[in-house]
């Protein structure tokens, strides 16, 4: 989950540096939070219902602006996959008022510039270009929220609908080990779940797509109900309020549609998968997963932290040891990742000349064994949690993922200032706190394992 940057003093507290931690104590153990931030937002709704979070920040003279559509892959329907993702394509196709090829143009000829994605929990659009030219930016994104459809036909669809195809044989079918990730991905969520599916659909489903299926996915998820907009950088808050009433206010209002929610608590997977495929590669790989828990839970920052100690660079244990120690593997890292109805921690390594897949495989499998039964002193806790917090703030330190983070916290947690609590969770991790956790998350017989091999040529 990303966080805000440093290098916001108008808006963010000034940085006091925590006092060392040493080992010893677990009270000692947790690091301290460095500041406590508060962010300059203004959060309000239309009366149709349409979210509106403004942040300025008087040292830019940029602009940024998000629109998140609440809406991904885990509320398209059986057999209609793809679609959330599929609009991410249609929305730069033309609306009502801007013909096909213009949205870019004009952004460009403003300076500025506009990108999209999608992923299993929302579908967001975003432009940056200087904030005299904000008006122009809302105005586009108004066009497309209501008239899309006035701009949309069977060509545009046959055209994105082959773009994404492509994008799909791109990404998985022809990407190398891209066929694995999908069998991890589809083994962790059973079938029936909302995330058992990939955000880019099937080949099928895009197939049997019609013009209808299309316009009912749009008029459902596409409204000032379901979406959030936020606007942040050098802006004047008074304009900026009288600008959004005049693109987005007159839009009538309709109720929000009910998107797949939690229904209960996350829960590890019930029972180990070991999986076994082959690829048009060079060398093997293996990839070890494991659900984690909803984002902004004990749980869910504690794998974070377990991701950092077992793969968060070439300090860490795994690298350490298949990389420069045992020289099992060339390449090894590891990563958590969020969403809302539950995320994943995988492990990746490339085997090196010589060694076997189940070499490699074998030796993870014992490093996450002695970090999960064993533990981890404090001080090298220390430097994993700095080491993501310098990741949070510093690699955030551009205007454009600032607004991308308040968004995120916003659609997440309902709160779009949502630093100090993410940091207070980092910071309240200890030894004893992964004790706790990893033996439930981490557990071997809750592994999704893949070795892919090499095709071996006729």
């Amino acid at each position: 989950r990303a966080a805000p940057t440093l290098l916001i003093a108008a808006a963010v507290a000034p940085l006091a540096l925590a006092p060392p931690v040493h080992a010893g104590a677990d009270a000692a153990a947790a690091v301290a939070p460095s500041f406590a931030p508060s962010f300059a937002i203004e959060h309000y709704r239309l009366d149709n219902g349409l979210e509106v979070i403004l942040h300025r920040d008087p040292l830019v003279t940029t602009c940024v602006v998000h629109v998140w559509y609440h809406v991904g892959s885990k509320d398209e329907v059986a057999g209609r996959t793809g679609f959330a993702h599929l609009f991410e394509h249609l929305m730069f196709e033309g609306s009502r008022h801007v013909p096909e090829g213009q949205f870019d143009q004009l952004l460009e000829a403003a300076g500025g510039w506009n990108n999209g994605s999608t992923d299993t929990d929302r579908t967001n659009y975003y432009e940056q270009l200087p904030a005299s030219s904000l008006a122009l930016a809302l105005w586009l994104e108004a066009d497309r929220m209501a008239g899309l459809w006035d701009a949309m036909s069977q060509d545009v669809l046959d055209n994105q609908r082959d773009v994404v195809k492509n994008e799909r044989r791109q990404s998985y079918e022809n990407q190398p080990y891209g066929r694995a990730q999908l069998e991890v991905d589809a083994a962790l969520w059973p079938e029936g779940h909302p995330y058992h599916h990939p955000t880019i659909g099937s080949m099928a489903d895009l197939s049997a797509a019609t013009l209808d299926d299309v316009e009912a996915f749009w008029r459902t998820w596409y409204r000032p109900s379901n979406a959030t907009l936020v606007i942040a950088g050098g802006i004047d808050l008074d304009a900026t309020r009288a600008l959004v009433a005049r693109y987005f206010g007159w839009m009538p209002r309709q109720d929000r549609p009910a998107g797949v929610t939690l229904d209960g608590p996350v829960t590890p997977r019930p029972g180990a998968v070991a999986l076994q495929t082959t690829d048009q590669v060079q060398a093997p790989k293996v990839i070890v997963a494991w659900r984690t828990d909803a984002p902004y839970t004990e749980a869910a920052t504690n794998l974070e932290v377990a991701a950092q100690l077992l793969g968060g660079g070439k300090t860490s244990r795994l690298y350490r040891r298949l990389v420069f120690e045992d020289r099992l593997a060339s390449e090894v890292y590891a990563f958590q990742s969020d969403a809302l109805l539950g995320g994943s921690l995988e492990i990746h390594a490339i085997a090196r000349d010589g060694v076997t897949i189940e070499q490699v495989r074998d030796a993870i499998y014992e490093e996450v064994a002695r970090l999960r039964d064993d533990g981890v002193a404090a001080d090298e806790l220390e430097r994993a949690t700095r080491v993501l917090e310098a990741s949070r703030l510093g690699g955030l330190e551009n205007l454009a993922s600032r607004a991308e983070a308040i968004a995120e916290w916003a659609a997440d947690t309902g709160d779009p200032d949502h630093l100090a609590e993410e940091q207070a969770l980092l910071h309240a991790v200890t030894p004893t706190t992964l004790a706790r956790v990893l033996p439930t998350w981490l557990a071997d017989d809750a592994a999704v394992t893949i070795l892919v091999r090499p095709e071996v040529a006729p």
